[in-house]
């Protein structure tokens, strides 16, 4: 065995002495187990790159939480954290490796419309909002408060500090604005 992971001291030993302060004995503690866990932790999830994230996290917990109370040895403390993080890590990478296409394309598609229809529908929006960036900010916020924040009149006008005829007139403008703004940019209507 190696002389620089295996200390003179027990695992138990060196713990009790970084819990006492001496943060030389936690580095001691990671040399004489890191490699034969490291080992350990890629049996099970088959990838060292990722094993050693799970490593320096199992590490972590017990020198942040330090709740080691020597029900076992330190080194079987240690590989229960490291098997529990590492059968965490499985069971999340197998949940993103199951989402089927055809569950995304649920999630994204409303329940009648196709992937031609969300297409058409998410370019019509992107030319609308492309639209809106180009008005008088009076008329885009009229028109944000009414359709896109479902207000009435009376309550866009307060917001805007109006009347609701005034909100009518500046309405009916935006519209015609907004509807000269699309036609010159291509949009037709469906």
């Amino acid at each position: 065995m190696n002389d620089n992971r295996a200390p003179d001291k027990t695992g138990e030993e060196l713990y009790r002495l970084y819990l006492d302060g001496d943060s030389d004995a936690f580095e001691a503690l990671v040399r004489l187990y890191e490699h034969d866990f490291s080992l350990f932790i890629v049996g099970i999830v088959h990838n060292l790159h990722e094993a050693k994230h799970i490593v320096i996290e199992a590490f972590a917990q017990l020198s942040i939480y330090g709740n080691f109370e020597g029900r076992s040895s330190l080194k079987t403390y240690l590989y229960t954290i490291g098997k529990n993080l590492a059968m965490r890590h499985m069971r999340m990478r197998s949940r993103e490796a199951h989402i089927a296409f055809e569950d995304v394309l649920e999630n994204v598609l409303g329940e009648s419309e196709t992937p031609e229809t969300f297409l058409q529908r998410e370019e019509s929006k992107r030319l609308l909002y492309a639209a809106m960036r180009d008005l008088k900010s009076d008329h885009r916020a009229v028109l944000h408060l009414l359709y896109f924040e479902d207000m009435s009149y009376l309550e866009a006008g307060r917001v805007m500090k109006k009347s609701e005829r005034q909100i009518e007139g500046l309405a009916c403008r935006a519209k015609a604005a907004l509807k000269r703004t699309l036609e010159s940019g291509g949009f037709t209507y469906v």
